[in-house]
This record gives C-alpha cells, sequence and structure tokens, in this order.
C-alpha cells in the first residue's frame, strides 16, 4: 500500500516544517482519502494545499490544483509565473504549468489524463470557495468515464488538530503578537488617531518577522469601537474614550490572535466598564470550561453564561471561539472546519487550538473585547499568549 515513505520529496532549508511532518499529514489525507472511497483527490483549497505541500503564495487567486492520487506522487497543476513558489515553499518533486493563454481546466483535466486518472474516483472539494458550480459541471462532461465524489473535509480533518511543530509555530507567532499589542497600547493616549496606532503596531509586528495576515489588524477608538472588523480611518482618542484592538501575528501562514479594549482614563460611558467585567468573565469561564472530552458547544453556553449573570446576555451573540492556525486572507481563523458554538456536538480533543472572543457593542455607541488563542492541553487549556486580559486604563 502506497504511503508518504514513498513520496519524492524535496529537501531544503525553506521549509515551514520537517519533511517527517509532512509525511504524517500526507498520510492521514491519504488514510480519509480510503475512508471514502476516493483514488484521488483535487485539492482546490489553499490552505489546504499549502497544509500538505508547504506551498504559499498571496496570488492564489489564479488557478491552482493539487492532485493527491493513492498510488504515485502529487502534482500541482498550476499558474507558470506562481511555480517559483512551489520550489521555494514546497517539497513537491512535479509541477504541471499553465500559460496564460491556456485554458486552466483543460490542463488539469490533461494531467489527469497522462497519469492515467482520468476514469478513477474522483474527490471533488464541493464545499471549497475555489471549486465553482462551472468547474464541477465541466468535469462532469469532460470526464464521463470518473466517478465524482465529496471530498470536502478530509484535509481539514487532518488539519484540526495540531502537531508538535505547529504548536510551536503558533507560540512563536503569539510572542510576537505580545510584543505587537504591547505596542499598539502603548501608543494610546489623548490625541493620538487610529492610523498612528495601526502605523506602529505594523512596524513591531513586521519587524519581529510577522508576514502578511489572513485579516487585517483592526484598530478602532471611541464610537467606532462597535465596528465589526473595523480598521483604522484616522479617528482621534478622546478623554475616557475607548480603543479596541483585534491583531495577529503570522509566519509560514500559521496565525495567534488577541483582542483588547484599553480606555483614556476612566471610560466615559460607564457601561464600558460594565461590558468589560462581562467580556473578561466570559473569557475565564470558556476557557475554564475547555478540556478534552468536553463537547465543543459547553464552553460556548459557560461564556454565554457568563453575559447572562452580569445582566447582558441579549448582547451576547456570538459563538465563542473558532479553530485557528493555517491560514490565507480573507480569514486568519479555520472556524468553517470547527467553532466553539451552540449546537456543535463534536468533542473537544488535545492539541486542538481556538479563538476564544469575549465580545459586544452597541452601534455608534461603544464596542468591547477581549480575546485568546489557545491549545487544548491533557486537562485544560494553555492560552498562548502573556499580555494581560484586562481593561487596560491608560
Amino acid at each position: 500500500m502506497w504511503t508518504a515513505s514513498d513520496l519524492r520529496m524535496n529537501r531544503h532549508d525553506r521549509l515551514a516544517f520537517s519533511l517527517e511532518e509532512y509525511r504524517r499529514r500526507y498520510d492521514k489525507v491519504l488514510h480519509g482519502m480510503r475512508e471514502t472511497g476516493i483514488e484521488v483527490l483535487l485539492v482546490r483549497t489553499p490552505e489546504n494545499i499549502c497544509y500538505l505541500t508547504g506551498y504559499e503564495t498571496p496570488g492564489y487567486y489564479g488557478y491552482h490544483c493539487l492532485i493527491v492520487a493513492l498510488d504515485q506522487d502529487p502534482v500541482l497543476v498550476v499558474r507558470r509565473s506562481e511555480e517559483t513558489n512551489a520550489w521555494e515553499f514546497s517539497w513537491l518533486a512535479e509541477t504541471q504549468p499553465i500559460l496564460d493563454f491556456e485554458e486552466p481546466l483543460a490542463v488539469m483535466i490533461a494531467t489527469l489524463e497522462r497519469r492515467g486518472l482520468a476514469d478513477a474516483r474522483l474527490g471533488i472539494e464541493e464545499t471549497a470557495w475555489f471549486t465553482p458550480i462551472a468547474e464541477y459541471k465541466a468535469l462532469t462532461a469532460a470526464l464521463p468515464d470518473a466517478t465524482l465524489l465529496d471530498g470536502s473535509g478530509i484535509v481539514e480533518e487532518a488539519r484540526v488538530v495540531k502537531s508538535a511543530e505547529e504548536i510551536a509555530l503558533m507560540r512563536r507567532c503569539a510572542r510576537m503578537l505580545d510584543e505587537g499589542i504591547a505596542a499598539g497600547v502603548g501608543m494610546v493616549r489623548e490625541g493620538v488617531d487610529e492610523n498612528e496606532i495601526a502605523a506602529e503596531i505594523h512596524r513591531v509586528l513586521v519587524g519581529l518577522g510577522s508576514e502578511y495576515p489572513g485579516l487585517p489588524h483592526f484598530v478602532l477608538a471611541g464610537d467606532r469601537t462597535a465596528l465589526t472588523h473595523g480598521t483604522w480611518r484616522g479617528q482621534r482618542v478622546g478623554r475616557g474614550d475607548p480603543v479596541y484592538f483585534e491583531l495577529s501575528a503570522t509566519q509560514h501562514r500559521y496565525s495567534a490572535a488577541i483582542m483588547l479594549t484599553t480606555s483614556v482614563g476612566e471610560p466615559k460611558d460607564a457601561r464600558v466598564r460594565h461590558f468589560a467585567e462581562a467580556a473578561l468573565a466570559g473569557l475565564q469561564a470558556t476557557k475554564d470550561a475547555i478540556r478534552p472530552g468536553v463537547p465543543c458547544e459547553e464552553p460556548d453556553r459557560a461564556m454565554h453564561a457568563a453575559w447572562e449573570k452580569h445582566g447582558l446576555g441579549d448582547r451576547h451573540f456570538n459563538r465563542a471561539a473558532y479553530s485557528i492556525g493555517l491560514c490565507f486572507p480573507p480569514d486568519w481563523g479555520e472556524g468553517q472546519i470547527l467553532s466553539l458554538r451552540r449546537g456543535e456536538s463534536r468533542l473537544l480533543e488535545t492539541n486542538m487550538t481556538f479563538h476564544i472572543i469575549s465580545c459586544s457593542w452597541i452601534y455608534r455607541e461603544l464596542g468591547v473585547g477581549f480575546s485568546a488563542t489557545v491549545r487544548v492541553t491533557e486537562d485544560g487549556c494553555e492560552d498562548f499568549s502573556d499580555f494581560p486580559r484586562e481593561l487596560h486604563i491608560l
């Protein structure tokens, strides 16, 4: 039986992880394929391609498909100008370039035919953003002897529990992030504007080696703190104003994230402190509820109960946490894989990683939030950050 030990792999010093780690991942995906009766998996999700091979590029808007077969080496079908990134970041021994005048799907189909895979049981990532309906229809028409099956979730299932190498990388990101959030908090004072704060955060994080994030950093002041996923727009900080941060640090496409609220002096709106107390209680309650074997909805219930205890249950309506790890824009999370939310019965496992978010807002009035990137341990959870989670009065 073909295993990852049979792969041709290019070893070089630019790989994010060891070849042993990539073999471990590949074997898990091969196992998932066999379990679902899939002979060839067409991987179109950028995070999944990166997870399996190390290949990364911000140019993933161009066509890309990793062909993973049960009994032969994989091949990355990719735009010719992106081929250099396969050589730079991945262990792949073979690529199939697409020239800009060629039709990408036709090249991918020809590659399947050349490798004797055109009549196989093909797994399609049906839920992937990069698998449009038109492509699925074209595959059905062009490969009449193939059987198309849903291959969604096979790679994601391998990704959700992190390895020791992945956790070590996420810890490094969290250490950079502690310095980045400290730099942001250190800039907060009356009269400074959001842009100046954001500029300093970027300077520090990039200087430490953080790469482009899956989401932009969020820096908001005053009544703009109520904007979900809002970025800096130059608003100046006034006395008693809240200032809200949500930041990440990223290396090799892995991230850690943190959310924090500060105030320039005592908040002029007393509700800011009340919301902060509820948010911090919710964050702690969620962390206390995390341990292996607990259904994912239990920590979510614990968070909501903490908000209710503070009389703000009607103001808390988001999930408690989402899986975090490998990311490309437009997200730094893996919430499409797993979240701590109502109705999620899957059991927590050691070395799952989550971004816990405890926050709420009232549009055009206030927004408050605190978060933690954590790992599920053998008997609880580990917070990757050392930065104090509190309402920082500056």
